[in-house]
């Protein structure tokens, strides 16, 4: 499938925080609430925020999550002028569990140039950690990455590219390129750095994003999207989220009015 290319800004560990399920007077008028099957989930979503609640404890939370990095933020040490951090998360799409979303941010907080960066993260809420290719064969997402004409652009050593068997190998084979693309750490991007865009018969069209591979390439990000067959498990998960039912697909998120946060945090006057 075609490669696109975007280039924006950073990365900053997000610290989930507990808080208490949502009551009927509480939830904004314009909120939407589904439960996942087969699980304890129940999702939330505003045109502000997105939550998801295992019971009465908020297991993601896009504005208590905000709220955590400016906590972290302003308990930490002085800042000089001219210090700043910008900071912003968007819901890309939602399957069963999964919350897939692009986060990103810039800033400068000393040193020697500004940081930036960008990537997507998919997070399984009932679990600490979701991997692509722990949940579709790695032998299916190793075939579509091998097919992708902007990964064949980066070949380096075709003969590896050729004979590897794992996703990891395979990424080894490959180089930075003109682009930076930063495949040589890609096996992160690959497991993680995912969002699910639209169905196509029996496969799910999956958009990965890779990172830049040197500093004077920050802020850049490289997605490419592969086509994967659905395992049969999974498909029911799929077709709710494609019908809207439980949650949605990336193709559908501008029409589903999915949910961002985003922020400017400076030291305060009396702190620089």
């Amino acid at each position: 499938m075609a490669r696109m290319f975007m280039s924006t800004v950073v990365m900053v560990a997000l610290v989930a925080a507990p808080a208490a399920a949502p009551t009927s007077k509480s939830a904004p008028a314009e909120s939407r609430t589904w439960k996942v099957t087969g699980t304890d989930v129940t999702f939330v979503q505003s045109p502000k925020d997105l939550r998801a609640l295992r019971g009465d404890k908020e297991v993601f939370g896009l504005q208590s999550r905000k709220a955590a990095i400016l906590a972290d933020f302003g308990a930490g040490p002085g800042m000089s002028d001219g210090d700043y951090v910008s900071e912003s998360v968007n819901v890309l799409s939602v399957v069963g569990p999964w919350v897939s979303y692009e986060r990103s941010g810039s800033g400068y907080t000393g040193g020697a140039h500004p940081y930036a960066s960008t990537s997507y993260v998919t997070q399984d809420v009932t679990k600490d950690a979701f991997s692509l290719l722990d949940v579709f064969a790695e032998k299916d997402v190793l075939q579509a990455l091998k097919a992708d004409g902007f990964v064949r652009k980066h070949i380096h050593d075709k003969e590896a590219f050729t004979q590897a068997t794992t996703v990891e190998a395979m990424l080894q084979s490959l180089e930075a390129g003109e682009d930076c693309v930063g495949f040589d750490l890609g096996l992160d991007s690959v497991k993680g750095s995912v969002a699910f865009h639209h169905l196509e018969g029996d496969k799910v069209a999956v958009r990965i994003a890779f990172g830049y591979a040197h500093e004077a390439c920050r802020g850049n990000k490289f997605v490419v999207g592969v086509l994967l067959p659905i395992p049969k498990a999974l498909r029911p998960a799929f077709d709710r989220a494609a019908r809207r039912e439980e949650g949605f697909l990336m193709k559908d998120a501008k029409a589903v009015k999915a949910p961002s946060v985003s922020f400017t945090w400076e030291p305060p006057k009396d702190a620089k």
